[in-house]
């Protein structure tokens, strides 16, 4: 029976310790305040550059050119999006392989033209 009043001291106790303790000052909460609404700023930039460079690359990747393969090499390299974007170049150009092999010797001229321009910025990428 000596438990039940031992475990009542020590919740009285730690209510006691638990009511006594300070909780943060004002200039403290409103340093907090301030953390927070800058991390929220970064990460909503960060979403922005993101979602640019996503449209930038369905763009370049829609459209075969020079100046597209140059984007695509822009992003590619980037270390932190490589496998993410050499992984969509490889399943787009899968997609082509597979129409081009469809339509046999009979294919579109754009198929082929788009096929080359991924093959290209698969390369690209791969060798910088």
């Amino acid at each position: 029976m000596r438990y039940p009043f031992s475990l009542a001291l020590l919740i009285a106790f730690l209510l006691t310790g638990c009511a006594d303790s300070p909780g943060l000052s004002e200039e403290e909460s409103q340093a907090q305040s301030q953390v927070q609404a800058q991390t929220q700023v970064q990460a909503q930039t960060e979403q922005q550059e993101l979602g640019i460079m996503v449209q930038a690359l369905q763009q370049a990747i829609a459209t075969p050119s020079a100046e597209h393969l140059e984007v695509i090499a822009r992003y590619g390299t980037d270390s932190r999006y490589y496998v993410m974007i050499r992984g969509w170049l490889v399943q787009q150009l899968s997609g082509l392989e597979s129409q081009l092999a469809a339509h046999g010797d009979q294919a579109p001229e754009a198929l082929r033209a788009q096929a080359e321009h991924l093959k290209a910025a698969i390369r690209r990428i791969d060798l910088e």
